[in-house]
């Protein structure tokens, strides 16, 4: 079962490189606001994403590619 974080991590990955807002992430994730929101900030903190650029009151984010992410991703998905 594909969890709602990896939901999102999947949105910025399938919008690379493009820059995705959270209403646009939540969007494309089929999550709601909210959801998306707590995940982004999630993913921030682990490097995942990083926040681009704000326009106007909307935070821009994207995906931070470095090696190792891909498969480092995979396993802690799998722990309990």
């Amino acid at each position: 079962m594909v969890t709602a974080k990896e939901k999102v991590r999947q949105a910025f990955e399938g919008a690379h490189p493009l820059d995705l807002s959270v209403s646009e992430a939540a969007n494309r994730a089929g999550v709601c606001g909210n959801t998306a929101s707590t995940y982004i900030k999630v993913l921030v903190a682990e490097g995942w994403l990083e926040e681009s650029r704000p326009i106007g009151n909307a935070r821009l984010f994207r995906l931070k590619h470095s090696v190792g992410h891909e498969n480092a991703f995979s396993e802690a998905s799998r722990r309990p």
